[in-house]
């Protein structure tokens, strides 16, 4: 099934709004929260929903239609708005008078909404993931907190005739938010101030946030079995609420922010264990039933969790494991996509989300500020010296994942770097580990890479081998696991380069990579929040496009 340009809409329940445009065969993502700033852009703020946060006043018309105007100009200025699109695919959480609104702007001739399954949350997660693997068959595992068609999903595919028939029957159990609302307790992840409000006056959309702050904080703690027992106990009650009689039974004696310090390492880790013994348990009985399929795709949110993605790989070596770059809710819109037209669409869309909205601007940066040519060798011997540089270039990566293009590099061999960066330009919890990023053909003498996984997109947590963990003290959590990322000259030539000419000073092809966004934040589209970053923390330097901006 072919259409000549499609537009997607995933309105974001509860997060991640994105939409995306296929126009033959190019593909372009805008994904709300960089449109706005906001992290995890939620409904709640979302220009579509009913109400304002907070306040009983409808979002009126000339809203909206600021909004549509200008998603239309960002697709114009790509080349991608239509004066019609052949297809609309919206998913099921969209109501219907958005679809009215957005069919009728975009002239959308046929549209796809509930009753089809190019627009059923996981098949689109399975979809996404399995056409973008490489994979000629796989079984794919699709879960999250919620969708449609329930919250673990399995499908056997095989092309070409690809039979999106789920093998388990549905599963309302959300077990990836149980996990993340342990954050809850734990006064390092949650901060006291919050008190006992699931939603902050700055409308950050806490339970999203807390799994990669769990994983974090983990690796500072230690097994208990009574943290253990009880987590593991809730994650695996069927029943289809967060609060639950399993809530109660398990975590009634517990308070919001109640444990710090060593405890609240060890909730933290056992319930990453629990977590990942829950996922582990099913996922073996699937495996086991098809023992012909030796290709794996991870997907949904649940598949974020880097430390069970790693463990997986290690466990099951006879398995070849993907997990997209975009696997969760802000890769739906383009998974409806590959669904509709049973194909990748694109060869690789790492690339493929926002571009830099202000370009305009960077003439009047560069008469105002201080630059020099953003050559490799220029950048390199920076970090060498221990800068801090800021990159903001071409299209971002589309997923949470900063992958090269939205970056924050630095010297991975700093004793001093992880602290820098988390105190002075991110101002972010002191526990969170910053991932490394390595030429693809050198990362197995650094880490100990499973020969089974694609570490490409920042999704797998290798160890650091343990004679070079002293040379990267950066990106070495503390338990000695790394959120590794390789690249190659194909995938993004110009840190390829800066990685290289690195390596021709100090002897290591790896640098400290984290995403270029202050805390609270999404990922940067912009110039000017780029200069204000700069201005406003103690980030040393910026590439901005093809220049090297500095203080």
């Amino acid at each position: 099934m072919v259409a000549k340009s499609i537009l997607s809409f995933y309105s974001g329940n509860g997060h991640d709004g994105n939409l995306s445009v296929c126009v033959d065969a190019s593909v372009y993502t805008l994904e709300f929260e960089r449109i706005f700033g906001n992290r995890y852009f939620t409904r709640l703020l979302n220009p579509f929903s009913y109400y304002a946060f907070g306040d009983i006043r409808a979002f009126s018309e000339e809203d909206r239609l600021t909004f549509l105007e200008y998603i239309a100009k960002i697709l114009k200025d790509k080349g991608l708005h239509r004066q019609s699109y052949d297809v609309g695919l919206f998913d099921w959480d969209t109501p219907k008078e958005v679809v009215e609104l957005l069919t009728k702007y975009f002239n959308i001739k046929e549209v796809l909404h509930k009753g089809s399954d190019f627009t059923s949350h996981h098949k689109a997660h399975a979809a996404g993931a399995f056409h973008t693997s490489g994979f000629d068959e796989a079984l794919v595992f699709s879960y999250d907190g919620g969708g449609n068609d329930g919250t673990f999903c399995v499908y056997d595919l095989e092309k070409p005739n690809l039979d999106f028939s789920q093998l388990n029957q549905k599963v309302i159990n959300p077990f990836p938010t149980k996990y993340a609302r342990i954050g809850n307790f734990i006064k390092e992840i949650r901060k006291p101030e919050l008190g006992d409000t699931l939603e902050t006056k700055t409308h950050e959309h806490n339970g999203v946030s807390y799994p990669g702050k769990i994983m974090g904080l983990a690796g500072y703690g230690s097994f208990n079995q009574n943290f253990y027992d009880r987590c593991y106990s809730y994650f695996n009650d069927e029943d289809t609420q967060n609060i639950s009689l399993s809530y109660l039974n398990n975590f009634g004696d517990f308070r919001f922010n109640q444990f710090e310090g060593v405890q609240a390492y060890d909730l933290a880790f056992n319930a990453q264990k629990a977590f990942e013994d829950t996922l582990i348990n099913d996922f073996r009985k699937f495996v086991t039933a098809f023992p012909n399929r030796k290709n794996i795709c991870l997907t949904g949110g649940g598949a974020l969790n880097v430390l069970l993605n790693e463990r997986l790989s290690k466990s099951f070596p006879d398995l070849n494991f993907f997990v997209p770059c975009s696997p969760g809710d802000s890769g739906i819109s383009y998974g409806m996509i590959a669904h509709y037209q049973n194909s990748p669409v694109h060869s690789e869309v790492m690339y493929s989300g926002c571009g830099i909205l202000d370009e305009g601007v960077l003439p009047f940066v560069l008469d105002h500020r201080p630059w020099k040519k953003a050559t490799p060798e220029l950048i390199a011997s920076e970090l060498e010296k221990g800068k801090i540089i800021g990159v903001c270039r071409g299209d971002s990566e589309t997923g949470p994942r900063a992958l090269g293009n939205r970056t924050i590099l630095a010297d991975p061999r700093s004793h001093k770097a992880k602290d820098n960066i988390n105190k002075k330009v991110k101002f972010r919890e002191w526990f969170r580990p910053f991932a490394p990023i390595c030429k693809e053909s050198k990362a197995s003498v650094y880490f100990d890479i499973s020969d089974n996984a694609c570490y490409k997109y920042m999704s797998f947590s290798p160890n650091i081998r343990e004679e070079y963990r002293r040379v990267l003290p950066a990106v070495t959590h503390t338990d000695g696991s790394s959120r590794l990322q390789t690249i190659s000259k194909e995938n993004n030539e110009f840190i390829y380069n800066i990685l290289d000419e690195f390596e021709k000073i100090t002897g290591v092809p790896v640098l400290v990579n984290t995403s270029f966004n202050s805390r609270g934040k999404s990922i940067l589209t912009h110039y000017q929040t780029a200069i204000q970053i700069l201005d406003s923390t103690q980030l040393d330097s910026l590439v901005l496009g093809d220049y090297y901006i500095y203080k």
